[in-house]
C-alpha cells in the first residue's frame, strides 16, 4: 500500500513538472544553447528577448531566440523590393456533429433478417492551423510585426 502511494505521488509530480514546460522553458533553453549570440545583445534587448518580446529593428537571430523557429517562411515581393515573412501558428480543434443513416440488419421472431436504415450521430473533430503572428524582415531586420488580437 505504501509503495502504491509512493508511485502515485511520483506520477503526480511528473505530470505537474511536465505541465511547467512552457514557452518560457523553451526560450530559456534556446538562450542557454546560444549564449554567445545572446550575450552579444545590448542589456535592453537581452531583457526583451528573455521575456519573449520582439521589436522593430530586431535581427532574425533575436527573433529566433525570443519566439523560436517560425512555422512558415514566405518571401513577399513588392514594388519596393523583397521581404521575408515569418509566421507563427497554433492549432485549434473544431468539433462538428453530423447525422448519417447506416444500414442495420435486424431479425424477426422467426429468424428472418432484413436491412433497415437507422440514423446515428457522428462526432468529427477537425484540426485547423491558424496564424497567431507574422514578422516581416527587410534585409534581415524586423520592419513589421502583426499579432492576432485577443
Amino acid at each position: 500500500m505504501l509503495l502504491r502511494n509512493l508511485i502515485f505521488m511520483v506520477l503526480i509530480a511528473c505530470c505537474a513538472l511536465t505541465g511547467c514546460m512552457s514557452a518560457q522553458y523553451y526560450r530559456d533553453r534556446r538562450i542557454a544553447e546560444n549564449p554567445e549570440v545572446f550575450n552579444s545583445f545590448s542589456p535592453e534587448i537581452r531583457e526583451k528577448v528573455s521575456l519573449g518580446q520582439i521589436d522593430i529593428g530586431f535581427t532574425e537571430g533575436m527573433v529566433k531566440l525570443a519566439w523560436g523557429t517560425p512555422d512558415h517562411i514566405y518571401i513577399r515581393t513588392t514594388d519596393q523590393g523583397e521581404a521575408t515573412v515569418w509566421t507563427y501558428s497554433s492549432t485549434r480543434i473544431l468539433s462538428q456533429t453530423d447525422r448519417m443513416s447506416v444500414p442495420v440488419r435486424v431479425y424477426d421472431d422467426r429468424g428472418h433478417s432484413s436491412i433497415v436504415y437507422r440514423n446515428v450521430w457522428v462526432n468529427r473533430d477537425r484540426h485547423e492551423e491558424y496564424d497567431v503572428a507574422r514578422v516581416d524582415f527587410t534585409q534581415g531586420v524586423v520592419t513589421a510585426i502583426e499579432q492576432m488580437g485577443q
